[in-house]
């Protein structure tokens, strides 16, 4: 978990235990709205300071929290989980804890991720995880990250060990500077790669997001956690009585668990309803705009209004953003954010091949780098003259790509 958002932990916390006891619940309800993993943070810093107020104040509870994975961490380095010696944390987030890991056996180094303790407790949902996970093992493609194996430690704890990657996530890339509109592409093939070789396989990430995409030094990108997302989708009986019901906490599940980034989820997804491989194409969407536009399509102050968005407003056209986005990039991007599934791509070897072939077109037609086009090109008009074609053959690009 980022500083980010301990400090919010620490600001709603802070903020209900203020309040009278009985008025917490609600409070929390319209401080948390929909963000899981935030009110079990809260609640669980509450529970210790009911306990421990008599000695306790505010700020040192709260200074605390960063320190907890910490010291976890710590207390695990050197130790055995199966016959992985695990070396150092790599990170925590909503899914778990990730460290690095030697391999005892093949003597490699490897990324071993331990599901938080509340995801124990279901038989049949860890089930359904292993399944897939066996299924996502059985991948063997360059863009997915390999699943070696999935186990059980002593005291319950379940661990996934997966292969480690050096290098950045996507998220991290696009905090250092935009991508050049090659790189966006390339990246984009990568991901959509992936994804075939998996739906082909059948399975369906659910979670594709720029914190799941890893960007290797080599140039390689490796899709993340394929099989995870199916652990975290139970729906409540509420959600699956009102799937209309779009500003009532949809994207709430079993307490301590979350769907994923509300930002990435396709309409489908915040209604509860059954999903496919449509929903890859959707997210894809989503992070190819981004990638594009430095923000995402649909925004919105609270995961609610984020949620409305999502169903019922349009994403703003690359030319207002990018007044030389390439007219073919656009149409691409909002196939794949049609909010009717049966008008979206229906396949991702069709947007994959839809990317392919602007990017290979790319590679003929000069491109500008100027800063009002994080990766825009010139207008093909432009660029014929500088090619010495003739106008009525840019005509019939521009009318192609339309």
């Amino acid at each position: 978990m980022t500083p980010e958002q301990w400090q919010r932990v620490k600001e709603v916390f802070e903020a209900a235990v203020e309040r009278d006891s009985s008025q917490r619940a609600a409070f929390l309800d319209e401080a948390c709205d929909s963000d899981v993993a935030l009110r079990r943070e809260a609640e669980s810093l509450i529970e210790s300071y009911e306990k421990e107020k008599s000695f306790m104040s505010l700020p040192v509870i709260a200074a605390a929290a960063p320190s907890l994975f910490d010291k976890q961490a710590e207390s695990l380095v050197g130790q055995m989980v199966g016959h992985y010696k695990i070396l150092a944390p790599i990170g925590a987030g909503g899914m778990g804890e990730v460290y690095l890991a030697q391999d005892s056996r093949l003597g490699r180094q490897v990324a071993l991720k331990l599901l938080p303790t509340y995801l124990s407790g279901d038989s049949d949902r860890l089930r359904r995880f292993e399944q897939e996970a066996r299924v996502a093992s059985s991948l063997n493609h360059p863009n997915v990250c390999m699943i070696h194996e999935v186990g059980e430690m002593e005291d319950g704890r379940h661990y996934i060990v997966m292969e480690h990657i050096e290098g950045v996530t996507l998220r991290e890339r696009l905090a250092i500077k935009p991508l050049k509109l090659r790189e966006v592409l390339d990246a984009a093939v990568q991901v959509a790669s992936a994804l075939e070789a998996a739906h082909a396989a059948g399975v369906v990430h659910r979670d594709i997001k720029p914190e799941n995409i890893m960007l290797r030094r080599d140039g390689y990108l490796k899709v993340l956690d394929f099989g995870l997302a199916k652990l975290t989708e139970k729906l409540t009986e509420r959600q699956r009585i009102e799937p209309e019901a779009p500003t009532r906490g949809m994207v709430k599940t079993d307490v301590g668990v979350v769907m994923g980034t509300v930002a990435y989820m396709s309409p489908e997804q915040t209604r509860g309803q059954d999903i496919d491989a449509r929903t890859d194409i959707w997210s894809l969407g989503v992070v190819l705009y981004e990638m594009v536009t430095g923000r995402v399509p649909f925004e919105g102050t609270t995961n609610s209004d984020l949620i409305v968005s999502i169903l019922e407003r349009e994403p703003k056209p690359l030319t207002w953003l990018l007044p030389k986005a390439p007219a073919e990039l656009q149409r691409i991007i909002f196939k794949a954010l049609r909010k009717d599934r049966e008008e979206r791509y229906q396949g991702i070897k069709d947007l994959l091949l839809d990317l392919k072939n602007l990017k290979q077109e790319l590679d003929f037609v000069p491109w500008t780098t100027s800063r009002d086009c994080r990766c825009g090109p010139k207008s093909k008009v432009q660029a014929s003259r500088k090619l010495g074609m003739p106008t009525n053959v840019t005509a019939l690009m521009i009318k192609k790509s339309v």
